[in-house]
């Protein structure tokens, strides 16, 4: 019976610590989220790994061991009785840690039918797109978990990115505010492949509760109409680099459905440099962003020989979780701060990925094709990590249109907009013409048209439409 009432204990404190451990690191996790990483192949990472270990099995194997000496003396019965309400309680914090309500909500959501796309989705095949006379090449910057939050100085003591928020407001940025803002987080685009489809697609990643039938290999939401497949129908050539490896949640089979773009990965180039098993980041297969930048540059160089008009994206990775790397080598350290929850150095991460996308930029501007290029900067979705934030802080994701072929501001201000508006956005400021401005559930910004949230949708409810099903959509995911 003792071994039995310690077996509850370690179960117990495995419970709540997995369910603190999965908010630190990724923030409140959707149901939708849970589902797709099922699906798709995650790269390992090591160090992620260890984490988890290190606060979970090794804790719960203290915590029993201490469980064991302070029962010791007590009787096999009130040592079952303890280790049952231990068991009880852990069992009540975890699920209120992990929201468990919010997720058994949304797993219903997925089984109600809804009309939502029917009456808000346009189809984007069947949208005159009017490309302009002289195409304008595109330079694209995912930049990992980059918030406007953390410019605000009375949340961390500093601007913590003053190099994006002067580009902000010397060029076209959209705001919820009239200062410097963003666009709101909603289902479907919370995770990093998530929103990168929400906002080159205009549509949002969702799998149907019954998702056997998905099977990205065979394509990658084949019925969609995104960014990289009208410029490939216009003549652009695309390149596409991240730092992490293509088979990373799909991102290879996304690529190739639409627009077949060249994809530069760490497989690309470990077999071109030898680059080593493991950097000096103690990761598996990982380029960072200082060295992935420099390849950046040769890349656009090359493609700005070509006489086509070319289109360049690029994924971050130094500021996933808020605080993933910190690079020594090519950026000081600024904070010291005890006040705030800097245990993870996030405020010089943050600082220190600023200071680079800002090198990166400046660089794109002293080129000879920079008149006729555009940069867009995004960030992909809010920090996932909930150790430096709290609920009352107004946080948006970062966005920024610099060298756009359009300079009207007077839509850019006190708007309520999401990941689903970047794709038609994009387009309209490279000089495209969108019949009725809209793609997909998107509408373009620079418009004045209203978005889903501008038409009396609140986050919550759009969340709640999202996620149910819709025949619309299963159309887009299976291509059927």
């Amino acid at each position: 019976m003792k071994i039995l009432s310690m077996l509850f204990v370690f179960i117990g404190y495995m419970f709540v610590s997995s369910a603190n451990w999965i908010v630190r690191k990724f923030g409140q996790v959707t149901y939708e989220q849970i589902v797709f990483h099922l699906k798709t192949p995650l790269d390992s990472e090591t160090k992620l790994i260890i984490s988890y270990f290190q606060n979970t099995l090794m804790m719960a194997v203290i915590v029993v061991i201490a469980a064991y000496i302070i029962t010791i003396k007590m009787s096999k019965k009130k040592c079952l009785i303890f280790s049952i309400i231990f068991l009880i309680c852990t069992l009540g914090l975890s699920w209120d840690t992990l929201e468990m309500n919010k997720l058994i909500k949304e797993y219903k959501n997925h089984k109600i039918t809804s009309t939502f796309y029917e009456e808000n989705y346009v189809d984007s095949h069947h949208v005159a797109i009017k490309a302009p006379e002289t195409k304008r090449n595109l330079i694209m910057i995912f930049a990992e978990s980059m918030e406007s939050t953390y410019a605000n100085k009375e949340y961390f003591g500093d601007d913590l990115m003053p190099e994006l928020h002067k580009y902000a407001e010397d060029n076209i940025h959209f705001s919820h505010n009239e200062g410097l803002g963003g666009f709101q987080n909603i289902n479907g685009a919370r995770y990093t492949q998530a929103s990168m489809i929400s906002q080159l697609c205009a549509i949002p990643l969702r799998l149907p509760v019954r998702a056997k039938r998905y099977r990205p290999e065979n394509g990658f939401l084949p019925g969609a109409l995104c960014l990289s497949d009208i410029l490939k129908k216009d003549g652009y050539n695309q390149s596409f680099m991240i730092g992490m490896t293509k088979f990373f949640s799909g991102t290879d089979k996304f690529l190739e459905t639409h627009g077949n773009q060249k994809v530069l990965d760490w497989e690309f180039y470990s077999k071109r440099d030898n680059l080593p098993e493991e950097n000096d980041s103690k990761r598996k297969r990982i380029v960072r962003d200082d060295a992935l930048f420099k390849y950046a540059k040769a890349e656009i160089l090359e493609l700005a020989e070509k006489k086509e008009p070319f289109a360049f994206t690029i994924m971050t990775m130094d500021t996933h979780f808020g605080n993933e790397y910190f690079d020594k080598k090519n950026c000081q350290i600024k904070y010291h701060d005890k006040g705030v929850k800097d245990n993870d150095n996030f405020k010089n991460v943050v600082s220190c990925s600023d200071s680079q996308i800002a090198k990166f930029v400046e660089w794109i501007k002293e080129q000879p094709f920079y008149d006729d290029t555009e940069i867009v900067i995004v960030g992909d979705h809010l920090t996932m990590s909930s150790t430096i934030f709290t609920k009352q802080m107004d946080r948006t994701v970062y966005n920024v249109y610099m060298n756009a072929s359009i300079s009207d501001k007077s839509h850019t201000q006190n708007r309520q907009f999401t990941a689903l508006d970047t794709l038609p956005t994009i387009l309209e400021s490279m000089g495209y013409i969108i019949d009725g401005h809209k793609l997909g559930l998107g509408v373009s910004l620079f418009s004045g048209e209203p978005t889903l949230l501008e038409q009396g949708l609140s986050v919550n409810k759009l969340n709640s439409e999202l996620d149910k099903q819709s025949k619309v959509y299963n159309k887009l995911l299976f291509g059927e």
